[in-house]
């Protein structure tokens, strides 16, 4: 029985010791963009497809909405109806602000076309200073104000590569009394990594998508993003990963990421899938 217990607690505490939560400075992570194109940030670079160290983060639904003209078409018989009710229910309004109050507000924002999805702003003095998708401050897009706020509705226009978008957005949640919501989601992060250089050919796998290769063995628990392991931006959230060595899946589970938090994730032989 007392061999029993000790197996049990140490257990445990191995896997504790595989999986903890490291604070960091965020202005100290290098960020990768796993889609290969040109970042965006100038603190931001790829060393996506090596052995280095790999902070991949997400793209926005506006992005892979908008720029895909074929997936634009598709998804308009779904976005249409909201578009029309958005547009309804500010006009059936019986009461229209004089101005926004200072801090975050929830918005639709919508190019009364093929795109209609929540977004949050920040006001200051009636005025648009930051807009950001998703509730993910990763995600906050460069702008220019097209239209100043009146009535509870303002006009955007966000750049992307290869063209201009034009936002109509509409404070529904003001238009009786105002309504202030918290500030967007900081990112988080996982990072991946293994202590037994007999452990190699591991790749990672979050939600299906592939986001690299661990390249190093580690004799004690690396800082977030040190060569080596495949370490991920992530909106903070719970996501389903795995990891197969040589094509066969070795470990599988789900994760938390937390905010302004590393998770360390160590795969070895005490944390494998049978």
């Amino acid at each position: 029985m007392k061999l029993k217990i000790t197996l049990i607690v140490l257990l445990i505490s191995s896997i504790a010791i595989s999986q903890n939560y490291i604070s960091i400075n965020q202005s100290g992570v290098i960020a990768t963009d796993v889609t290969d194109k040109k970042p965006a940030n100038i603190n931001v670079f790829s060393s996506w497809k090596t052995h280095a160290n790999m902070i991949a983060y997400g793209g926005s639904s506006l992005k892979k909405t908008i720029l895909n003209k074929k997936k634009r078409e598709v998804n308009l018989l779904e976005t249409q109806p909201k578009v029309d009710l958005v547009k309804q229910t500010y006009k059936d309004s019986e009461h229209y602000p004089n101005k926004i109050v200072d801090g975050w507000h929830s918005v639709i924002a919508t190019d009364s076309y093929s795109y209609c999805c929540p977004a949050k702003v920040m006001i200051k003095n009636n005025e648009i200073k930051e807009f950001v998708l998703e509730n993910w401050s990763r995600l906050s897009l460069p702008f220019n104000v097209l239209s100043a706020i009146k009535k509870g509705k303002g006009l955007i226009s966000v750049e992307f590569e290869e063209e201009t978008l034009t936002l109509e957005l509409y404070f529904t949640n003001d238009l009786v009394q105002p309504s202030i919501v918290d500030k967007p989601l900081d990112s988080g992060f996982v990072s991946f990594w293994c202590d037994s250089k007999k452990i190699d050919d591991i790749k990672i796998f979050i939600e299906k998508r592939y986001y690299g290769q661990l390249g190093a063995a580690f004799s004690n628990q690396p800082e977030c993003s040190a060569n080596g392991t495949i370490t991920i931006e992530l909106k903070p959230a719970i996501y389903h990963f795995t990891a197969a060595g040589r094509g066969t899946i070795n470990w599988e589970g789900d994760f938390e990421v937390k905010e302004n938090l590393c998770l360390s994730y160590l795969l070895n032989k005490i944390n494998k899938r049978d």
